[in-house]
């Protein structure tokens, strides 16, 4: 569930319309322990015109945001907070978990809501009989 979590509180790094690009990027980053993710590569392509919907360069790990940053405008630059990439995308989860914990948010969510309309409408009927 941990891993999960870390997916949703990606940041974006980069959006730009040249995929090969945000490859070369992410390469770069990930050669230096910085874990990313390059998202709409698909979704570009099938929308035009697709300056709204280009391809984004999101890095997984907060704390190596800023450091994304400097290592994408200085190519020199050491980044001091590195972790294995290679372990990291071996404990992420896969793709059937993710879409289970997604499923039970929504259910939890719509539970909630139900509830919460539910109180509402318990709550007018209780007004209206004052």
């Amino acid at each position: 569930m941990i891993n999960i979590i870390v997916l949703m509180l990606m940041k974006m790094l980069a959006k730009n319309g040249d995929i090969q690009y945000l490859h070369s990027l992410k390469q770069r980053l990930e050669e230096n322990g910085i874990p990313a993710n390059i998202q709409g590569e698909n979704t570009a392509r099938m929308l035009v015109p697709n300056v709204a919907f280009e391809p984004t360069l999101w890095i997984y790990l907060d704390d190596q945001f800023e450091e994304a940053k400097e290592l994408l405008e200085d190519p020199t630059h050491v980044v001091k907070n590195q972790i294995n990439v290679v372990s990291f995308y071996e404990n992420l989860p896969s793709e059937e978990e993710q879409r289970s914990a997604v499923t039970d948010a929504f259910l939890h969510l719509g539970w909630v809501v139900g509830l919460i309309v539910l109180g509402m409408l318990l709550l007018i009927k209780i007004l209206y009989s004052l």
